[in-house]
């Protein structure tokens, strides 16, 4: 993947190729077209800054640079280059991700990674554990509701009972 502005694009028999965030961030309706009944869907977007904001007709790179370092300056709203294009990949994300959590047959999870950015690459473990506790919970709510179907974790033979499933992990089947 590549993050324009952080990175070029790859370059793959004349195409460039990015992160294919930037045209569909969360592919439900792709893979019901690839023939799957039913899609989990694990949004792991941060939540949207869209608050209004007014820089008048022009913005100095000097007048921004000095009160950059100025602590009672509130320049720190202006967003740099490389936010306003990750705002800009996922402003298609916003309507596929609405019909997502309506979508008959999709199961839709938001992972609480709200806090963390992008590129914090460092913070992998922590965000990995976090996401893996929110969704053992998702997931034993949906069974416990009758939702989840059970042909996509255990296969059509296997124990229900919630005892039996304990420590197995729903990756186990997946694609």
């Amino acid at each position: 993947m590549t993050l324009v502005g952080l990175l070029p694009p790859l370059c793959d028999n004349g195409r460039m190729l990015v992160d294919g965030g930037y045209l569909d961030n969360l592919p439900v309706s792709t893979m019901f077209s690839l023939g799957a009944s039913v899609v989990i869907a694990v949004d792991v977007g941060s939540i949207d800054d869209n608050s209004p904001r007014n820089f008048g007709d022009s913005l100095s790179g000097w007048w921004l640079l000095l009160n950059r370092w100025n602590p009672f300056s509130n320049v720190r709203n202006i967003p740099a280059i490389p936010e306003i294009q990750s705002r800009l990949a996922y402003v298609s994300s916003v309507r596929t991700q609405e019909e997502a959590q309506v979508a008959r047959s999709c199961l839709y999870m938001k992972m609480p990674v709200q806090e963390y950015g992008t590129l914090q690459f460092s913070k992998y473990d922590e965000i990995e554990k976090k996401g893996y506790r929110a969704a053992i919970q998702i997931l034993d709510r949906w069974e416990d509701e009758g939702t989840l179907p059970s042909l996509t974790i255990d296969g059509p033979n296997a124990d229900k009972s919630k005892a039996a499933r304990k420590g197995r992990s729903a990756r186990r089947n997946s694609v």
